[in-house]
């Protein structure tokens, strides 16, 4: 009963916007140029627990974090953070999923959790938002543990409220899906410029 209506709850509180060509061509491109630069640095990591997860990997590139930009990625990044107008921002990474012979589901997380939360039961924080700019076009998708599904892209970007569950789906029709995850929060809504 109380997990039924907290998804009831989340379905009618939960706010999802979706901008496609969120980006001039040229900004776009200079992301896509950053991203396959022989010389970016790429980690590789578990994605977030889910299927098999020894074979559910992606690769990340670190942009920002504990409070400074940690990659030249940042400056390139102003062109969406410029018009998302966060006053603060907790977190920009970029994550590279290589294609796999089958589709991987992480778990439904939120991502940032308060140290209230589990794993399991997480507690995301409200007041921060999460941004995805999604850089092609592939079967892979975001999904929502309300069921909603946005399909990767490209220069398609979507803002929801940061203690939303949700998880990458990996794709099985193109080499590679990318996504740049931003995690900000964001002062008056009045003074954002999202729709250019």
């Amino acid at each position: 009963m109380l997990k039924s209506l907290k998804t009831i709850l989340i379905q009618y509180l939960f706010v999802m916007e979706i901008y496609d060509n969120f980006l001039s061509s040229e900004e776009f491109n200079e992301i896509v140029d950053f991203v396959n630069d022989d010389n970016t640095f790429w980690e590789r990591s578990v994605k977030t627990i889910g299927d098999d997860a020894e074979d559910n990997f992606q690769y990340i590139h670190k942009v920002y974090g504990r409070m400074a930009p940690v990659s030249p990625f940042y400056d390139i990044s102003w062109s969406v953070l410029s018009r998302v107008r966060p006053i603060a921002i907790h977190r920009i990474k970029i994550n590279m999923e290589p294609k796999h012979p089958k589709r991987f589901f992480s778990q439904f997380h939120c991502d940032w959790n308060s140290d209230r939360g589990t794993h399991e039961n997480p507690i995301g924080c409200a007041t921060m938002s999460t941004g995805i700019l999604y850089l092609d076009n592939t079967n892979g998708y975001t999904e929502f543990e309300t069921g909603e599904i946005v399909e990767s892209v490209e220069n398609r970007f979507i803002e929801f409220p940061s203690n939303i569950l949700h998880r990458g789906v990996s794709q099985t029709d193109a080499d590679w899906r990318g996504v740049i995850n931003f995690n900000y929060f964001v002062g008056d809504p009045e003074s954002r410029n999202l729709n250019k």
